[in-house]
């Protein structure tokens, strides 16, 4: 992959306050540039620095006159996956643009890469703790926000994530989460019907790529289809980083089963369908959200056609016209074709609630209390947001409208075309 499409990169970033686009550009959480000293200082029960306090409903973080309230970015800057991880960065700093100042103070955004990993999540993570963030949008993936979830709760940051969908992230009970993006309890069951109901194929095979997302995908997906009367005659796995999965595809093709079902990212699913292809395996294919974008079907060279993709409900709102157009001003280019609209609206929840809560003291300064943060995003109602009405449920989950149904997109002349 060709991570480095200068398309992808802001074009509009003077427009943003300060933005550290060295450190995003490098991709080093432990070495990240830009001012070690945080502007928004937080107390603690060890030290307690000048101009804050610890008042009964929580810590407060107390931004000084003139300076910055810094918002992080957690998602996945480089490695494969960045060709969804940059847009989602890009969706987040149009946001922080078109909100503005809070209270007359400027925002700034500091993106780290989190790799789309537990460790690279967890170092993002220590890396915004100490560059003084007062809340995160992110991690990207399912996996880094389970691991990452414990280093930002004892901080007490909110954190949103606009792209984390498992089942298993809201389950950790982590109080200063919520996300824009839907379950995948939700789309692993969608998967399923469209594949029993729709294309009405009884057998198939399914391949996780081991990650938090792709195996609990496909356990969702198994249960799902089963229940409905289908049957699963094997469950496969791969190896993220590697590209030969010949023992895999002579398994599936001794088994012939209707269709394989994956659950994983670009560069794995990919290589799956190709050398599926290659191998002679006439049957069908079906990925989710993590193989949503055009670079999939480019590195699959021709073995993508007629591949079906799924992803989670999609908003079908005059606010998402506008936020495509809005992007597409900014970047000179398509907003991607996965999260980029919940990154939007992930951000401006965050910046809502700081707006909510936040105050000026006597001398100037703007205080924050944690707590008041985190139950005020928690709380909010974004009726007109690019992902169509954003609510959250007492876990964080979002609010899926009942009878919401997932997009589905099928392969065709080398372009993902809607056909659910």
């Amino acid at each position: 992959m060709q991570i480095g499409k200068t398309w992808r990169w802001p074009l509009m970033a003077v427009a943003v306050t300060g933005l550290a686009l060295v450190a995003m550009a490098c991709g080093d959480d432990d070495d990240g540039g830009g001012d070690t000293t945080p502007a928004a200082q937080t107390t603690s029960a060890a030290t307690e620095p000048a101009g804050t306090a610890t008042t009964g409903g929580g810590e407060t973080i107390t931004i000084n006159k003139g300076d910055k309230i810094k918002v992080g970015i957690s998602t996945t800057l480089t490695t494969d996956n960045a060709e969804l991880g940059i847009p989602i960065r890009d969706a987040a700093l149009l946001a922080i643009t078109d909100y503005g100042q809070i209270q007359g103070f400027d925002v700034e955004a500091d993106p780290q890469d989190d790799q789309c990993s537990g460790p690279g999540s967890e170092a993002a993570a220590e890396k915004l703790i100490s560059d003084g963030v007062v809340a995160v949008m992110g991690p990207m993936c399912s996996g880094g926000a389970v691991a990452a979830l414990d280093n930002y709760g004892a901080q007490d940051i909110l954190v949103i994530s606009a792209s984390a969908t498992n089942g298993s992230v809201v389950k950790q009970g982590a109080t200063n989460f919520a996300r824009t993006a839907w379950n995948d309890d939700t789309q692993g069951a969608e998967m399923a019907k469209y594949v029993y109901n729709t294309l009405k194929l009884t057998k198939a095979v399914t391949v996780n790529d081991q990650s938090t997302y792709g195996k609990g995908l496909m356990d969702v997906f198994k249960a799902t289809f089963e229940e409905l009367g289908g049957a699963v005659s094997s469950e496969q796995a791969v190896t993220v980083g590697e590209q030969d999965f010949s023992s895999v595809v002579t398994t599936i093709t001794g088994e012939s089963p209707e269709i394989v079902v994956f659950g994983g990212f670009i560069a794995e699913g990919a290589a799956l369908v190709r050398q599926l292809t290659d191998g002679g395996f006439e049957g069908a294919f079906l990925g989710a959200d993590g193989i949503a974008d055009q670079d999939f079907i480019d590195q699959a060279a021709g073995g993508a056609e007629g591949a079906y993709v799924s992803r989670g409900p999609q908003p079908t709102t005059s606010s998402y016209d506008a936020f495509l157009a809005k992007y597409q001003a900014a970047y000179g280019a398509d907003a991607g074709t996965q999260f980029t609209e919940h990154a939007y609206d992930a951000m401006t929840v965050i910046l809502k609630a700081i707006d909510q809560v936040a105050e000026v003291d006597g001398d100037g300064n703007l205080t924050i209390n944690k707590a008041d943060l985190i139950a005020a995003a928690r709380a909010i109602t974004l009726e007109d947001g690019a992902s169509g009405t954003v609510e959250f449920l007492e876990d964080g989950d979002r609010d899926i409208s009942t009878g919401a149904v997932n997009r589905i997109d099928q392969v065709t002349d080398g372009k993902l075309e809607q056909v659910q």
